[in-house]
């Protein structure tokens, strides 16, 4: 789950709730460009309503290790 803040704290408790039920948290920053994040959420969202696979328009990138 992609997730920005800039409260350190907040943002463990946030990772951990994902991890709970059984997510993958991915902190991407501050809140200085959160627009982003949502802009693009809304973008990825919006295809798949409309049939089409995210992954066309946002490839998958593989995990380090």
């Amino acid at each position: 789950m992609a997730m920005r803040g800039d409260d350190a704290a907040a943002l463990r408790l946030l990772g951990e709730l994902v991890r709970d039920v059984g997510g993958t948290p991915a902190v991407l920053g501050a809140l200085d460009r959160v627009r982003q994040l949502e802009e693009v959420a809304g973008f990825v969202i919006g295809l798949a309503f409309a049939g089409f696979d995210p992954h066309l328009a946002v490839p998958r990138v593989p995990s380090p290790g």
